[in-house]
């Protein structure tokens, strides 16, 4: 009796050993409906780094004492006709079910459809311009995708507040010798380009932690590229990050069975190292 049970336990031991530990199982549809909407989500941040976003952001403090906040930013891209995007092997997270794709266009590729006049793009040939973006189909990583992307759009505001400036207004009133209200207004309407990913990070551990998401631009090349001067900046890069929280109450998307295109693209299998 002794040997049978050490022969079955041996034959559940013996295939991890041999072959590892088992792998995460994976769900085609999901798999290829996070890789679809991250290369096309990539290829949105480059048209962005490109042709350049629009911006429209509010920030507002009602009530000082209280710490009353409210911020919001939009974007928008028009229609734009670009050409010559390609992509790096897309990572794929089994495991979390999240897809990273970086999509990257060399600027040779935009002399058919870029004024000229407008941009001397020949002065770099060999320029390369690389975007990343993230995307899942599972709610329960929905959350980190969109604090990612909030940030990233945080960052935006924060880098044209730099070169482009803002309006602020205030208002206070003191009552009987106290602060009875103070209220700041920020605003700003304006358009972004040539910001470029940096990197990204947590601050914190689990559903609190705060996405913290870098960019960059080249000043002296996009000046260049203009031909004017932007602003009296000394350094070559303007750098800033933006930051967001987590969206807790996610939507489960519809299952991704009914998309029309399937398309098989290279994937790496691995971790992504998303949160801290």
């Amino acid at each position: 009796m002794k040997g049978i049970i050490i022969g079955i336990i041996a034959l559940f031991i013996f295939p991890v050993l041999l072959f590892g530990e088992t792998k995460a199982k994976i769900d085609p549809k999901k798999k290829l409906n996070s890789i679809n909407c991250a290369k096309i989500l990539a290829e949105r941040n480059v048209v962005e780094t490109v042709y350049g976003v629009k911006l429209k952001y509010d920030e507002e403090v009602s009530n000082l004492i209280e710490g009353s906040f409210q911020g919001t930013t939009e974007t928008k891209t028009g229609k734009r006709k670009i050409v010559g995007i390609e992509f790096e092997p897309v990572k794929y997270d089994a495991e979390k079910d999240i897809a990273m794709a970086t999509a990257y266009l060399k600027m040779s590729r935009l002399k058919d459809i870029v004024d000229k006049d407008k941009f001397n793009i020949d002065k770099y040939p060999d320029r390369v311009i690389k975007r990343s973006a993230f995307a899942t189909s599972t709610s329960k990583s929905q959350p980190k995708i969109a604090a990612l992307r909030a940030a990233e759009i945080d960052a935006y505001k924060n880098i044209y507040k730099k070169i482009g400036g803002f309006t602020l207004e205030s208002q206070t009133k003191v009552e009987n010798f106290m602060l009875k209200s103070d209220k700041v207004k920020a605003s700003v309407i304006g358009a972004l380009m040539g910001a470029e990913f940096v990197g990204f990070s947590w601050e914190g551990e689990g559903d609190d932690a705060i996405a913290i998401v870098k960019l960059k631009i080249n000043m002296k090349e996009l000046s260049e590229m203009l031909g004017e001067k932007i602003i009296d900046f000394d350094r070559e890069y303007l750098e800033s990050e933006g930051q967001a929280t987590q969206k807790h109450n996610s939507i489960d998307q519809k299952d991704s069975s009914e998309s029309k295109q399937i398309n098989k693209p290279e994937v790496v299998e691995e971790n992504i190292e998303i949160m801290p």
